[in-house]
């Protein structure tokens, strides 16, 4: 491999390590051999989506596996000292998509959907299943492209009031809204030994007065990011950045 050149990443969840050698299967075989057509000799990394990183040369390709030669384990370098989650409300199908692309790059380590008194995309009982295993596939391919060697866990979609209460109680618990809270810089400077942060962003619609005061309740703080209206998908990657850059590995 050239100087410079980086090598491919593949997913496997829970790879099997025997005498030096890694056996990769499914999906990850097609990629390797009819989409980039690697063959043996070729180095690739494979991750387990829980931070190990294991790299190798392929020396054996077959129709539904291919074996690398194990070189080094090691733990990856590419992810955030904050433990990040987003508890996002529901979106239209093309936005949520690109949403949980884009928070899986800026380092997010789970995306909790959810919907409100004024979340609009509802989703049918019989499509949420198909809609959750989309958004895990999302998050895996956004994984290896960007090099992390964690993937974000999705979790299923879940109710406004369901989905605070999983809130843990040493994190930094954040909603943002619109219409008043505090000024984000001035918690976030107060709130330095903070490494796991928990926030909300609510529907196009905002959150309720109500919403807000059970979130109050419950150990939250309310914040704006400033006088103009933002998306609901710009708001929750804009919040993101700026928690990288003041409190993570942004900069």
């Amino acid at each position: 491999m050239a100087e410079g050149d980086v090598m491919a990443r593949f997913y496997v969840p829970q790879p099997r390590i025997e005498k030096g050698l890694l056996r990769i299967e499914g999906d990850e075989v097609r990629h390797i051999r009819k989409v980039l057509r690697l063959k043996s000799g070729d180095e690739v990394v494979v991750f387990n989506g829980a931070a190990t990183e294991y790299e190798g040369t392929i020396i054996e390709e077959g129709s539904s596996s291919v074996v690398i030669m194990v070189q080094s384990i090691f733990s990856s370098k590419s992810e955030s000292p904050l433990e990040i989650t987003l508890a996002q409300s529901l979106l239209k199908s093309e936005k949520m998509d690109y949403l949980i692309q884009k928070a899986t790059e800026l380092g997010v380590n789970q995306i909790i959907p959810f919907y409100s008194s004024r979340t609009i995309p509802l989703i049918e009982e019989s499509r949420r299943l198909k809609r959750y295993h989309r958004w895990k596939r999302i998050a895996i391919e956004a994984s290896k492209q960007c090099g992390r060697g964690v993937v974000p866990k999705i979790d299923p979609i879940q109710g406004f009031f369901e989905m605070v209460q999983t809130a843990p109680q040493d994190s930094l618990r954040l909603i943002l809204w619109e219409k008043e809270g505090a000024r984000l810089k001035e918690i976030l400077m107060g709130s330095r030994e903070k490494t796991k942060i928990f926030f909300v962003v609510g529907p196009e619609g905002g959150i309720t007065q109500e919403e807000v005061e059970h979130t109050r309740r419950e150990g939250f703080i309310p914040v704006h990011l400033g006088r103009r209206i933002l998306r609901s998908e710009t708001s929750s990657l804009c919040l993101l950045s700026i928690l990288q850059y003041e409190c993570g590995d942004i900069g």
